[in-house]
């Protein structure tokens, strides 16, 4: 929403609070409804037959709706979602101007939710009849030429469905247009142009010719997916036309008139600001709130007043729904009352955009896509364990509210759709449909059982538009049938691109064709986290580097120095081992010189005794003399013995340092 009145963000965000408030998006809504199950597990019933005129999806959920018990005044508003986007691009192709045909559907919504019910539903049914009241409407318009946004064809030459546009006659052209991209049939036809049905058949095969030989193919199946991508328009061209009323039939645009003048109160307590939003069903107001001074609100006013207890309930159906949750990520309700017997309801004023309008720039990352998608996954959680369905999740349905402090919110929002397990009315937009949704607007029996999973479903696919939206499918000219048929066989593509692909496996699952194979909202949440999973595995391994490199570095060092020590004390050794053994030569030396010393003077000792008994000196001489050899010798002995131990002792202790050394 609009942060500030008169900013450039203001026209745009028109569009967000139209969106916000649950009125038709310009991909259109498709609702229908299917009979209850018998017990649970079974099979969906078949509806009953329906009459020739209108076998159309929506004639089978109208018929459905009655007997549901739902009022039949939705089915105006119903009929609109559904074939709203056929619709449009019909009246921008007879005007030939987005501006112009997109004033001409506002018109034409408000001029539909007038009429009375059992008009819409009499035969050939409703398609015809507001194809027919869309017609008139431009009926008397000269057209513009070179406006038109057409769709780049997907499938088929663009040059070739230019000329075929070009080679046809207006009356050709808009038979064809009908009948295969608006998807009417012979008798709806006959209707809409008011003619003959004999008359619709001729000219149709005729028309079907000239357009086969324009295109160079034959008349069969190939040639009306071409018819269809021939007539379809660009849709985010269409997105962004401004919107405004017809006052008359000359395309004259003026706002309408029927809007509250600001400053109005409403419940004594809400004084209104300005209409920021406006749709067939109601308008959304910025209003201010009187008990909470410069506290601004969203207020939803309904067009159509509610004048029986019934019709009060309807109206009162999506409060009910939004007060039964409570959840932040989902669309709080405030307060309601009634004006001039309307409806009015209070909701947040959230600044900010939806998610479909951020696609528009560029698509998410993978980090963003579960910033966003968590909280919504929880929210709806929160509404399925409430017992509801919100049928209708889409980027247009997700708000990214801005709050103050600069954090997102994202906001699950429009429960206009939504319902009970025990209602089984489905609803939503097509290209978000479930297979097993889609299926219960196909002609098929028996049909399979709705349940919350289909959110699922939705929430899963709107994440892979998120991130990828170039694979993101469309409804070519609004021919919603033929869509909603191929839904109900077929899984949407996967993700294709590069880093997307480890997540294909779970997308198969997300958006399994069996709902059972599908994770609950709780358990998908939970499993959002593998869209970071590759960058969460790499900040690990940063993370365990940043200690284990440091680790690694102080081993290396303390190894290194380790290695160094035992290689000092190994020199260290080798030193200690030099001396001992130059101390143990220096030891044997003087071992050598005393043994030497010792034999000389024995030497001596003989001479002496020699010379004693040669000489026969005389007694006294002679003892004192052997005496004193006697005393020398026996000094020499215990210096001989001395020597010889310190000659052992270091003779060990030489050993002892060769086997120290031998073992460094």
């Amino acid at each position: 929403m609009s942060p500030k009145p008169g900013l450039p963000r203001a026209r745009a965000n028109v569009s967000r609070l139209s969106r916000i408030a649950g009125f038709p998006s310009p991909s259109g809504r498709l609702e229908g409804v299917s009979a209850v199950p018998s017990s649970p597990g079974t099979v969906v019933a078949e509806p009953p037959p329906l009459p020739a005129s209108d076998g159309s999806m929506l004639a089978r959920a109208a018929h459905a709706l009655v007997r549901e018990g739902r009022p039949p005044e939705a089915l105006p508003e119903r009929a609109l979602r559904h074939y709203a986007e056929g619709l449009r691009q019909y009246l921008v192709v007879r005007v030939g101007d987005p501006e112009r045909g997109a004033a001409l559907f506002e018109r034409l919504q408000r001029e539909i939710a007038e009429l009375r019910v059992d008009a819409l539903q009499a035969a050939p049914g409703l398609r015809a009849r507001l194809y027919a009241h869309a017609r008139r409407l431009v009926q008397g318009l000269r057209p513009e030429t070179g406006r038109l946004p057409w769709r780049a064809p997907r499938r088929f030459d663009a040059t070739a469905l230019a000329a075929l546009r070009g080679g046809l006659s207006d009356a050709d052209a808009e038979l064809l247009e009908l009948r295969h991209a608006r998807e009417l049939r012979p008798a709806e036809l006959a209707f809409v142009l008011s003619r003959d049905i004999g008359d619709v058949l001729a000219d149709l095969e005729r028309a079907t010719a000239t357009a086969a030989a324009l295109l160079a193919c034959d008349e069969g199946a190939g040639l009306r997916p071409r018819l269809v991508e021939a007539f379809a328009l660009d849709q985010p061209s269409l997105a962004r036309s401004r919107t405004a009323d017809v006052s008359s039939r000359d395309g004259t645009l003026i706002e309408s008139d029927d809007a509250l003048a600001p400053g109005t109160c409403l419940g004594a307590r809400y004084v209104l600001q300005a209409r920021v939003g406006t749709g067939a069903f109601g308008d959304v107001y910025r209003a201010e709130d009187r008990e909470v001074p410069g506290h601004v609100v969203a207020l939803k006013l309904l067009h159509q007043p509610s004048r029986d207890p019934a019709a009060r309930d309807a109206a009162l159906r999506e409060l009910k729904h939004i007060a039964s949750v409570f959840h932040p990520a989902v669309v709080q309700f405030k307060d309601h009352g009634w004006h001039d017997e309307r409806l009015w309801f209070v909701m947040p004023w959230y600044d900010g955009e939806t998610l479909q309008s951020r696609l528009e720039r560029t698509p998410l990352s993978r980090a963003d896509a579960r910033t966003i998608f968590e909280p919504i996954a929880r929210g709806l959680a929160a509404m399925h364990a409430a017992g509801l369905r919100h049928q209708d999740v889409k980027p247009d349905n997700i708000f990214l509210a801005e709050l103050g402090d600069g954090t997102l919110l994202p906001v699950l929002i429009d429960l206009g759709v939504s319902t009970t397990a025990a209602e089984m009315l489905v609803a939503g937009t097509p290209t978000y449909f479930a297979p097993e949704v889609a299926a219960q607007f196909c002609p098929t029996s028996p049909k399979p059982k709705v349940t919350v999973e289909a959110d699922v479903f939705s929430l899963a696919l709107a994440l892979r538009n998120a991130l990828e939206p170039d694979t993101e499918e469309d409804v070519p000219a609004g021919a919603v049938e033929a869509f909603v048929e191929r839904r109900a066989i077929a899984r949407p593509p996967l993700p294709t691109r590069k880093d997307l692909r480890f997540l294909r496996k779970d997308f198969a699952r997300w958006m399994s064709l069996d709902p059972y194979e599908r994770p609950t909202a709780d358990d998908f949440a939970l499993e959002l986290a593998r869209l970071t999973a590759p960058e969460e595995r790499r900040d690990r391994r940063r993370a365990t580097l940043r200690w284990l490199v440091p680790l690694l570095v102080t081993l290396v060092a303390l190894a290194s120095a380790g290695v160094g020590a035992m290689h000092t004390r190994a020199a260290e050794r080798r030193l200690e081992a030099e001396r001992a053994r130059a101390e143990a030569a220096a030891v044997q030396a003087d071992l050598v010189a005393e043994r030497d010393a010792s034999e000389r003077l024995s030497e001596r000792a003989e001479r002496v005794s020699t010379a004693l008994a040669t000489s026969r000196e005389t007694g006294a001489a002679l003892a004192s003399q052997l005496a004193t050899a006697r005393a020398a010798r026996h000094t020499a002995d215990e210096q001989v013995r001395r020597l010889r131990g310190e000659r052992d002792a270091v003779s060990e202790a030489l050993a002892s340092q060769e086997a120290a050394l031998a073992a460094a």
